[in-house]
């Protein structure tokens, strides 16, 4: 597979952006958040819809309303574009080329068909192409640094066996789960013996009681015969008692209605005597009853005068105060008015001295505030002309230009100043890392020259005349030739190698003074922005002390006013104070006025009142006239108890009324019980007469009752009992049944814990198939020999002097060279780069079956130290084994391998692509 093409159209930050890919090394440069990574997410996105946003939704640039995505590779000399776009809904499609001049014909749509088409072209799914060639950020670096477990666990990862060991680990809970509900059928197992023997003791308990209700059955039925032949007798004689019974019960009721009826007449006789005792007592109380209403209506007026002669009293001294009240009322209005007129007068004069003392308060907070104000802006000049002074001398420590110092005469000018200086010295700083790293890369190029050089050195010691390096002829005299000339060569790289570190040791301690130097001018910047900041606050606090010394101008203009107005209010109050008596007099009258109320109203009822005493007078004449016995003298206690005497007969004689109105009922009722008494006695004598005819005999009912009862026992006795033998024989076939169905249950859990145990052992034997030494081990057997081969392969492109490679069963590296074999770490710092680049284009190879056209790598160098990084850098630069290479990178130095070299920018949030 060949990427020839990518569109994009508001993919995250891409708004309108399209590249066109080629063979070779394509890479794609750019500071960190341009965009860059973005481009392999949208081909990843492309191919598999795999992404790294929580949501499609979120692909989808800010302020667009859709996105689409256009991909263009070859595969197996065919030409393919596919099209994915998100509107509403996301739409994917497919097309291909027909022949090189002809278009794009469509072939499917939809996401499972697209995804499935593409599968079928490559001959890859998803998780092959984000695995084999797509290698993300840190994977080099982690091949590089990483002990061998974590780089087997790696490796596995990339080989898709972590997804066997994710399952390995995962059925152990699986089973766990299973072995647990073993566990639990076993329990439900233990007591199944016992049930099947209960069952048995069941059974025959059960043919045991129907045996004894067989015989009960017979004796109840031979009980119930017996039963049969003296209930006729007993049913005859109860009869025959019942009626007895009834006539006793019949004359008794009747005996006790006589007698009770014989005191009924003796009562409603004695009641009739009273009453013609009470009819003589009623005339003899009437002449007295008539008065009553007479004495009532005297007393009722004699007391009514009273009161009312109390109440004019009171009316006629009411009056009496209301006339006072209004002769001081109309002394006093003069004075009163010339006193309110005093008091509003001195209100507004208040009001004013109020105001010129408020006034005065605020003068002196004025001044308080002015006095610390000062002190606040002495102290802050003080300090701000300090710092000033101090910085610049700390920028003149710091061997900033006399030139340059002059001409800082304010904070603006010592900011720009500092700021400057900083950038200097970054500037400084980075010109010294860049030295570190050049002669840091020569040292390695040293270092790698005279191991060149040693190893044909070694070689040669032990050849005789021929070269082994060449296989041409070789004389003594070339021998030495070439052995000074390898040791020259070592030696002129030694010394250049102590050089340059000498040299290093130099920039690097002069990259830390100046590091030192650039922390404290840039701690001094800070302290730069916050005194300016005082400087401005300073400003601030001068205006305010401007406004109050503005403020404090008027004060002994308000103070001369403030005094000629207290003498005015004293004098004023002087006058106030000679009308102070006829006014609250005033006020008193009027208040007396308000609670004695209005005096035609007063006068109104005083008339009214003289009115009802005259009715009172008359009503006493009245009654006198009816009672000779009455007089306008009778003194209050004689008249009391008068009526007393009088309400008490009275009393007595409503009382004796209402007995005496009962006679005709009681001559009633006494005629009517006179006839029932006579009705009683002759019930009586029937009755009699019946119960001495009655064949009732006591003491043969009470033998057959005897005899009754014994059968009656034994037949609820015998029936008692098979009611009990029937309940447990229904409890123990219920029993039975019970058993019946736990023995069926018990033998489906012994056939459900057959079951589950052979589960558990094909469950075992799967999870050992899924471990380590099972597919695990196989799989990474099949596949190490051949990600051998092709990592080999790789390294060998690399041109290191090394023979073989090898992979151990744990994808340990082991190279042969001169030296024998070396681990990964005893190799030089760029042969480790090598070892780990070519093992990831190893596995690449292996997992795509051997035809690896492309790769996509994010970032290679992330992670890996500055001696790594350029190693890894000048090892893809000389990369030729691969048709195409696509890496993104901030790394500039990059820049130099690219066959197509494409820039990322970012402008307004907006990723620019320059290619």
């Amino acid at each position: 597979m060949i990427f020839t093409k990518l569109k994009l159209n508001n993919f995250k930050s891409h708004q309108k952006t399209i590249i066109e890919f080629d063979k070779g090394i394509s890479v794609i440069v750019g500071e960190n958040g341009a965009g860059k990574s973005t481009i392999l997410e949208a081909i990843s996105f492309a191919l598999f819809k795999q992404h790294t946003a929580k949501r499609i939704d979120d692909l989808v640039r800010n302020n667009a309303n859709s996105m689409s995505v256009e991909l263009e590779f070859s595969s197996n000399n065919k030409e393919y574009k596919i099209v994915r776009e998100k509107k509403s809904n996301l739409k994917s499609s497919i097309y291909t080329k027909t022949s090189t001049d002809g278009g794009y014909v469509h072939i499917c749509s939809g996401d499972k068909e697209v995804s499935e088409e593409i599968r079928q072209i490559l001959d890859i799914d998803s998780d092959l192409f984000l695995n084999a060639i797509y290698v993300r950020q840190g994977e080099i670096s982690e091949l590089v640094d990483k002990t061998p477990a974590e780089k087997k666990l790696l490796i596995a990862k990339l080989l898709g066996i972590d997804s066997l060991e994710t399952a390995w680990k995962n059925l152990l809970p699986f089973i766990n789960d299973y072995e647990n509900k073993l566990s639990e059928l076993k329990g439900k197992l233990f007591n199944s013996s016992e049930l099947k023997e209960e069952h048995s003791k069941k059974k025959e308990e059960l043919a045991n009681l129907k045996k004894r209700g067989l015989e009960l059955e017979e004796q109840i039925e031979d009980v119930s015969n017996s039963l049969k032949e003296i209930s006729a007798s007993k049913r005859d004689m109860e009869r025959e008692k019942e009626i007895h019974e009834n006539q006793l019960h019949n004359l008794e009721t009747e005996q006790n209605n006589l007698a009770k009826l014989e005191e009924n007449k003796r009562s409603i006789q004695e009641n009739l005597d009273k009453i013609r005792d009470s009819e003589d007592q009623i005339n003899r109380l009437e002449k007295y009853v008539s008065k009553l209403d007479v004495y009532l209506d005297f007393e009722k007026s004699v007391i009514n005068i009273q009161k009312l002669k109390e109440d004019e009293k009171r009316i006629e001294d009411k009056l009496d105060s209301i006339n006072t009240q209004k002769s001081i009322v109309a002394d006093k209005k003069e004075d009163y008015d010339k006193f309110l007129v005093s008091d509003e007068q001195i209100a507004k004069l208040d009001d004013s001295k109020v105001q010129y003392e408020k006034d005065l308060a605020t003068m002196a907070k004025l001044e308080q505030d002015k006095k610390e104000l000062l002190k606040s802006i002495e102290s802050e000049r003080n300090d701000i002309e300090n710092f000033f002074s101090d910085s610049k001398d700390k920028l003149e420590d710091k061997d900033l230009s006399e030139e340059e110092l002059s001409e800082i005469d304010d904070f603006n000018s010592l900011e720009k100043a500092t700021n400057n200086f900083i950038d200097q010295i970054s500037q400084n700083i980075e010109e010294v890392s860049n030295d570190i790293i050049v002669k840091n890369e020569d040292i390695v190029v040293f270092k790698q020259n005279i191991k060149s050089a040693k190893k044909p050195l070694g070689e040669l010691d032990g050849a005789d005349n021929k070269c082994p390096t060449c296989q041409s002829e070789l004389d003594s005299k070339r021998k030495l030739q070439l052995i000074q000339q390898y040791e020259t060569e070592i030696s002129d790289n030694t010394k250049l190698i102590s050089q340059h570190e000498e040299d290093v040791r130099l920039l690097t301690k002069n990259k830390k003074s100046l590091e030192s130097k650039l922390s404290e001018i840039e701690e001094l910047s800070k302290g730069i922005i916050e005194y300016k900041q005082k400087f401005t606050h300073l400003e601030q606090e001068l205006v305010k002390l401007n406004k109050i010394d503005e403020g404090l101008e008027s004060k002994e203009s308000i103070s001369n006013k403030l005094g000629e107005l207290i003498l005015v209010i004293a004098k004023e109050k002087t006058n106030r104070e000679n009308y102070q008596a006829s006014y609250d007099a005033y006020n008193q009258a009027k208040g007396a006025l308000e609670v004695l109320g209005d005096q035609t109203e007063v006068q109104y009822k005083l008339k009214q009142v003289k009115n009802e005493i005259d009715t009172h007078v008359k009503n006493i004449k009245l009654a006198i006239d009816q009672d000779p016995h009455l007089s306008g003298d009778i003194s209050a206690s004689e008249l009391r108890d008068r009526i007393s005497d009088l309400k008490q007969k009275n009393e007595e004689y409503n009382q004796l009324k209402g007995f005496v109105q009962n006679k005709q009922n009681l001559m009633t009722q006494l005629d009517s019980i006179k006839e029932e008494i006579g009705v009683s006695i002759n019930q009586i004598d029937i009755t009699k007469n019946k119960i001495e005819a009655s064949f009732y005999d006591k003491e043969k009912y009470e033998n057959i009752v005897y005899r009754y009862e014994m059968y009656e026992r034994k037949h609820n006795s015998f029936t008692n009992e098979l009611s009990e033998l029937k309940g447990r024989a229904r409890e123990s076939i219920a029993y039975l049944n019970d058993l019946a169905d736990k023995i069926d249950t018990a033998n489906k859990f012994q056939q459900e814990y057959n079951d589950v145990s052979d589960y558990i052992g094909l469950l075992k034997h799967i999870r050992e198939l899924y471990g380590k030494n099972g597919i695990q081990k196989d799989l990474r057997n099949i596949s190490r020999p051949l990600i051998q081969k092709y990592t080999k392969e790789f390294f060998n492109e690399f041109n290191f002097n090394y023979s073989d490679l090898t992979l151990d069963e744990d994808y340990d590296v082991t190279v042969y060279g001169p030296e024998g074999e070396s681990s990964m770490t005893m190799v030089s710092g760029g042969e480790k780069i090598a070892i780990a680049l070519a093992l990831r284009l190893g596995i690449t190879q292996a997992m795509s079956k051997g035809e690896l056209d492309t790769i996509l790598l994010d970032e290679p160098t992330i992670h890996l130290d500055s001696s790594r990084r350029h190693e890894l850098i000048n090892l893809l630069k000389d990369m030729s084994l691969l048709p195409q290479m696509i890496i993104v990178t901030h790394e500039s130095q990059l820049e130099n391998a690219a066959d197509n070299l494409i820039k990322v920018e970012k402008e307004n949030g907006i990723s620019k692509v320059i290619v």
